[in-house]
């Protein structure tokens, strides 16, 4: 019971204890896993933010145009928002939208995920050569050593 009251204080707050990626589309808060929209955004065809960005940037009437219009159907394909004329986003509260996703992204890769793999796990799973001073042989991370003619074929 206290678990779900606070995970509706923190949803009514705009955090999601879950991870995913809140917005508003116009008309109401919606949340979506923030590594399929990711995904998504990153295999549209022809679409890269920071060019679109430069666009904008440039002071060029046309060009900004074209910049906002650019993000404005990417960010409406990824996240399913509507225009403005339908009750959805603005071209500019898109491109908000846009500079929001990939802060979050930047926050969520510099902090990492928040279950952390044991290094002892993965480093025993992990084979690697080393050669020895004489450079005849091979060392291997478990310490057995191999002719340096079979160097080719990994040791196990």
């Amino acid at each position: 019971m206290l678990r779900s009251l606070l995970t509706w204080i923190l949803y009514r707050l705009g955090a999601d204890p879950r991870g995913l990626f809140s917005f508003h589309d116009g008309r109401r808060w919606r949340y979506v896993d923030p590594m399929e929209a990711a995904r998504t955004l990153w295999s549209l065809p022809g679409f890269e933010s920071d060019k679109s960005r430069e666009l904008i940037a440039s002071g060029v009437g046309t060009l900004m145009a074209q910049g906002f219009a650019e993000i404005a159907t990417a960010v409406r394909s990824v996240f399913d928002v509507a225009p403005a004329s339908q009750g959805g986003l603005t071209e500019l509260e898109c491109r908000e939208l846009l500079d929001r996703f990939e802060f979050y992204l930047g926050a969520v890769k510099k902090n990492g995920s928040p279950g952390r793999i044991s290094s002892d796990a993965t480093e025993t799973q992990q084979s690697f050569q080393v050669p020895d001073v004489s450079g005849t042989k091979l060392v291997s991370g478990s310490g057995l050593t191999s002719d340096a003619s079979n160097s080719a074929s990994p040791v196990m």
